[in-house]
């Protein structure tokens, strides 16, 4: 169970003390947090009462999360990547396509697996059954070194596609 976003009006140890409440009562078997950044996974771990296992946020080539992913791993949380193939729009770069041609590959496979082989659990959503299997056939081959670091520089620190404008949305890092 996740906490989707943090409520500037609920203080998070409140949240937070519910959210450990509901897996101590047996009704979640893990929980974390979504859309957290940098500041808040730290302060959501000093005062959670359960471990939190994951933060969920965006990523993909096009964005550069490495702070909050090096915050996640300082505290042995596990990042998720939702919009993984950035909306689709992995399908119109030109870098991922070249290396998805030299693998045999489709350039959402490549961004998957330059996520996975980032130790980074990917969420890819599909609404055509056909992707399901090309989703799971990223294990098969991997990236070279030089493959990872041409697809790390395609980030860029505005490369958000999903940018929720609410008044609780944090000032992402």
């Amino acid at each position: 169970m996740l906490l989707h976003w943090p409520n500037p009006q609920i203080p998070l140890r409140e949240t937070l003390g519910a959210l450990s409440k509901v897996k101590r009562m047996g009704l979640a078997r893990h929980i974390g947090v979504s859309n957290f950044t940098v500041a808040l996974i730290d302060e959501a771990a000093r005062l959670a009462e359960e471990p939190l296992i994951c933060n969920q946020i965006e990523v993909h080539p096009f964005i550069d999360q490495s702070k909050v992913i090096a915050a996640c791993r300082r505290h042995d949380m596990a990042t998720v990547a939702y919009s993984p193939v950035a909306r689709g729009g992995v399908q119109r770069d030109k870098v991922l396509a070249r290396i998805a041609k030299s693998h045999g590959k489709s350039a959402a496979q490549v961004s998957l697996r330059f996520l996975v082989q980032r130790g980074i659990v990917v969420i890819p959503r599909t609404s055509r059954v056909e992707r399901l299997s090309e989703n799971f056939a990223i294990f098969d081959f991997a990236l070279s070194e030089a493959e990872m670091a041409e697809i790390a520089g395609l980030a860029r620190r505005d490369g958000r596609i999903v940018d929720y404008a609410y008044a609780g949305a944090p000032n992402w890092d």
